[in-house]
């Protein structure tokens, strides 16, 4: 197992525009790593600078105690699945396995070994002698990550091996690729813009936007804290509710006919101009029951989806999701009383989408302590 460590590393193609700015992030040994954001936030350049395959423009990049900025890939002791497996079609599922194996000067009897282990551990000791032409998505993804093991390397990366596969096959495949890293105890960096692989998968996730990290914490430390309206409105399925809202005395006015009562005293600080932007999770939007009642809203969308349903309705001039478990018969058009609690809402600043007030994580962490015992 080994560390790697970036150091204020940036970069830059034409010398003048970063697309990556100051990543400052230290991965520990044997760690899964998941790097997350939407297409074009430098989440892969940041996993090719780490294999060696893009240089790093600026900072410092080590891999073990080792400064790697200069390192040839071939040096760098680690292995990388890319996102179209990259097999060759003319060589066997064992010829794969175990192409390259040979510049490591690995006597045949070992790679034979090495390739039987790893075949055995991802169920491809069938099928050893087909061409890949011959074997479906997920069996080819297993060989690509298959070859990844055979080199013993103590990292591995990978670049979204995953998104080339059904819904139902992504499944199963982000569990195998779990238990395979905990059993062999290797360190990997794991590139998706799947913030469900992320979410499920992650030991810690990075979250990047534009160049810039994000944050960077275990996933439910994200999803109930997250920073910025960004991460708020990223992570989560569906994403969390926001609305620029004014704050008043007593309670936050969400449009001309609604509004949520709120501790006045905890917001003084924070109401900077009044003007905020609020959020709110669509898990924690509740049917009032009595005695409660945040404010009333009308159905535009019901999707019942077995084991929860999710309600659309439109606040001010966007649209909320309340999301709850089971069946509703609920109908487009009905009129529903809705409850929040103070607790579930988030405060972020308007325009620079910082977090400013919740719950904080103290009261959060102890009331979890509490309903487990």
């Amino acid at each position: 197992m080994k560390r790697v460590e970036l150091k204020n590393v940036s970069k830059s193609y034409d010398g003048k525009t970063n697309v990556m700015k100051d990543i400052n992030v230290a991965i520990e040994p044997g760690e899964f790593f998941v790097l997350v954001g939407p297409s074009g936030c430098g989440k892969s350049t940041m996993l090719r600078m780490i294999a060696g395959l893009e240089e790093v423009s600026a900072g410092e990049l080590y891999i073990g105690e080792q400064f790697s900025n200069k390192l040839p890939p071939s040096a760098r002791n680690l292995s990388m699945v890319f996102q179209n497996y990259a097999l060759y079609p003319h060589l066997s599922v064992q010829q794969n396995i175990t192409f390259g194996l040979h510049t490591k000067k690995i006597s045949r009897q070992e790679q034979q070994q090495r390739c039987l282990e790893a075949a055995e551990m991802l169920g491809l000791s069938e099928l050893l002698n087909r061409k890949p032409r011959q074997l479906s998505g997920g069996q080819r993804q297993r060989v690509a990550l298959a070859r990844a093991i055979v080199t013993h390397a103590p990292i591995c990366l990978m670049d979204e091996p995953l998104s080339n596969l059904d819904a139902k096959l992504r499944a199963k495949m982000r569990s195998e690729i779990r238990q395979i890293q905990r059993k062999l105890g290797i360190t990997m960096i794991y590139v998706t813009h799947d913030q469900t692989e992320a979410m499920t998968m992650a030991d810690r996730m990075m979250i990047l936007h534009n160049g810039e990290i994000q944050q960077i914490g275990k996933p439910l430390e994200i999803y109930n804290h997250p920073e910025n309206t960004f991460v708020a409105s990223f992570i989560g399925s569906p994403p969390m509710n926001l609305i620029d809202v004014i704050l008043s005395e007593g309670k936050v006015v969400l449009d001309d006919e609604r509004s949520v009562p709120i501790n006045g005293e905890n917001l003084k600080s924070y109401s900077k101009g009044n003007e905020v932007t609020i959020g709110v999770r669509p898990e924690h939007i509740q049917l009032a029951k009595d005695g409660q009642l945040s404010f009333m809203a009308d159905v535009v969308n019901v999707e019942v989806l077995g084991t929860e349903t999710l309600l659309t309705f439109e606040i001010g001039k966007g649209q909320w999701i309340a999301k709850w478990n089971g069946q509703w018969n609920i109908d487009v058009g009905e009129r529903v009383p809705l409850y929040i609690e103070e607790k579930d809402l988030f405060l972020f600043e308007k325009e620079s989408g910082r977090c400013i007030w919740h719950q904080p994580k103290t009261e959060q962490r102890k009331a979890v302590k509490e309903a487990v015992l």
